[in-house]
């Protein structure tokens, strides 16, 4: 009896630990890949004609990597707008640069120059444009995937800002047009400040051990710690059972 017991106990804690695997795995958010990997050291070129490693850069200041492109027709224009929007308005998130850094091979200096000049931020020395020959390693090392649309001449591509602490690792991304509390949270990130990490809500966060609030900034217990753990708790209570069974009838 007591073997069945414990074989019935093995069994169920395999099952949700593979339950609690799989619903990582599940939910392939990108912006969690890549976290903590050291981002490629790839050489850069500035209009000034002065040419720097992007561990160079990062080792002064933590970098806030925009990747763009200037032909772009889409995203880019409305996610650097939205960007600069968001940092006027907030003084207090530590000192960092934003490098603004073109992932199409035929985008030059001067082009980027042109996109500074349009933002109106070609004389504010927080923002770095430049242009680089190792993009396809750099993309490759924080996970950014543009594919080119033969029939619009365009990329296909996430409007991606990846934070970079001083010792060049990645330490948060964001992905998409985003307002200025997730800015604050990459930004606390690459200044090495804890932040708080969480999913967005989903089918697949039905069984989460917490749920994080963002509002709040609270994890609340959910219904996949209350699974993980009945079974240990009902394996006690019924040893217990047995054990207190045993000694009843020996009196």
């Amino acid at each position: 009896m007591f073997k069945h017991i414990i074989f019935t106990f093995i069994i169920l804690s395999f099952f949700f630990c593979q339950l609690a695997v799989a619903q990582i795995a599940s939910t392939g958010f990108e912006e969690e890949n890549n976290i903590y990997d050291r981002v490629y050291d790839a050489k850069l070129s500035f209009n000034s004609g002065e040419n720097r490693t992007l561990a160079e850069l990062c080792s002064g200041k933590p970098l806030l990597l925009a990747l763009i492109f200037t032909r772009c027709s889409g995203i880019c224009n409305p996610f650097l707008l939205q960007l600069k929007e968001n940092l006027q308005f907030k003084n207090n998130f530590g000192e960092f640069s934003i490098l603004v850094l073109s992932f199409d091979p035929r985008d030059t200096q001067e082009d980027m120059m042109q996109l500074a000049r349009w933002l109106n931020l070609e004389n504010n020395k927080q923002w770095l444009f430049a242009t680089t020959r190792d993009i396809e390693k750099l993309n490759l090392s924080v996970g950014f995937h543009p594919t080119w649309d033969s029939t619009r001449s365009q990329f296909d591509h996430d409007a991606l800002l990846v934070g970079i602490n001083k010792e060049g690792y990645i330490t948060k991304k964001l992905i998409g047009l985003r307002n200025q509390n997730d800015l604050g949270l990459l930004i606390s990130s690459v200044n090495d400040v804890f932040s708080p990490s969480y999913r967005l809500p989903g089918k697949n966060l039905l069984f989460s051990c917490f749920n994080y609030n963002p509002e709040t900034g609270k994890n609340k217990p959910g219904l996949g710690l209350l699974f993980l753990t009945l079974p240990p708790v009902i394996t006690l209570l019924i040893v217990f059972g047995i054990s207190y069974g045993v000694r009843h009838k020996q009196i």
